[in-house]
């Protein structure tokens, strides 16, 4: 079989392209070059060629700057600046990643795309359904079913994408690299960010932006006044330390005010919420409704998970844009995204999800 490979360079590309060679595969390597800032970040390291050369694999590299500052970095920051808190990772697979390399898969003529996330894909063919998904992988905690949930809306995409690395461990691939000699960095983590490689969030928003960060006042939920903030941008739902509050007691934040510039914050108790509504229709599996009762005709239980390394907690009622869970969670913040699992046959298998507002 002829497998596209979406490469970084990273420890798990690598050993996605290693693995399905050793398998008696045709690879072929593709970088995503998403430069933004010049010289900072996403320019094409010469790891690239190094490791591709050790692999005896061609690389192919793909210019996607355009649409990734488009679809990712433009909407970060407008969420941004909108007082939400978004995902890009989620935005960069469903909107840029896998329709570029699927592009480029029936461009070259070639059967999968294979890529490191560690995720279980996997066919449904009961509860009288026909349809690809996801479930939860073999290492739970590097588990990226919830990064990847938007793809369920492109089936034609999902038919010709392979993650071979749902059934391996983190610490396992990182000892077969040390152990075949790879010149790859075995201690490096991926950022969260991949476009903001120090992670200071309101400096490139306000280097892309130009835009006036005034400080404010943080009131509590009774609208107390307790200090002032240093610009809305520095802080997030549930964030605790860099509040510099003159008080022994621990407070969070839990609404960003951008049209009043306020910053409210409350106890642990007030971050606890049931509902939590959407700012869109609910994405779901084709064939499903959303509707809980229907759900649960065909499914044993339903789960929600409100962040990426969330916990998972039940679900009670299920709308078209609004999910009630049946226990508090905590910190449901906007831009962020809920996502829904079914737990069938003793696995937990993505069903659908959406952008909570």
């Amino acid at each position: 079989m002829k497998y596209i490979v979406w490469f970084s360079g990273g420890i798990d590309s690598t050993f996605v392209a290693w693995y399905l060679k050793q398998q008696g595969h045709d690879v072929l390597l593709v970088n995503l070059k998403n430069t933004y800032e010049p010289n900072k970040c996403c320019s094409i390291p010469t790891e690239l060629f190094k490791i591709s050369d050790f692999l005896w694999l061609d690389l192919k590299i793909v210019d996607v700057t355009k649409d990734f500052k488009k679809f990712v970095i433009d909407d970060f920051i407008s969420s941004y600046l909108n007082g939400k808190t978004p995902n890009p990772c989620i935005n960069c697979n469903e909107q840029v990643r896998f329709k570029i390399l699927n592009k480029i898969r029936q461009e070259v003529g070639f059967d999968k795309v294979a890529t490191g996330h560690y995720v279980k894909q996997l066919k449904v063919e009961s509860w009288k359904l026909k349809a690809n998904t996801f479930a939860i992988s073999q290492d739970v905690w590097k588990d990226q079913s919830y990064m990847l949930y938007r793809l369920i809306k492109f089936q034609d995409i999902l038919e010709h994408l392979d993650f071979p690395l749902w059934k391996f461990k983190k610490t396992e691939i990182k000892e077969i690299l040390k152990k075949e000699k790879f010149p790859v960095n075995t201690s490096k983590e991926s950022q969260n960010v991949c476009f903001i490689p120090d992670d200071d969030y309101p400096r490139f928003i306000k280097q892309q932006t130009f835009v006036n960060l005034p400080s404010g006042k943080i009131v509590d939920v009774k609208w107390n006044y307790l200090w002032e903030h240093k610009g809305l941008l520095y802080y997030t739902i549930w964030q605790r330390k860099g509040l510099n509050l003159n008080t022994n007691e621990k407070k969070y934040v839990v609404k960003i005010d951008w049209e009043n510039n306020l910053l409210i914050v409350g106890d642990n108790e007030d971050l606890m919420e049931k509902e939590v509504n959407l700012a869109e229709k609910l994405l779901l599996l084709p064939g499903l409704k959303p509707n809980l009762e229907q759900i649960k005709q065909k499914i044993w239980k339903v789960y929600g998970k409100i962040r990426y390394k969330w916990n998972l907690q039940e679900i009670e009622e299920i709308t078209e844009n609004k999910v009630i869970f049946k226990e508090f969670v905590r910190a449901v913040t906007p831009g962020q995204h809920l996502v829904l699992y079914a737990e069938k046959d003793w696995e937990l298998v993505v069903i659908g999800g959406g952008l909570i507002s």
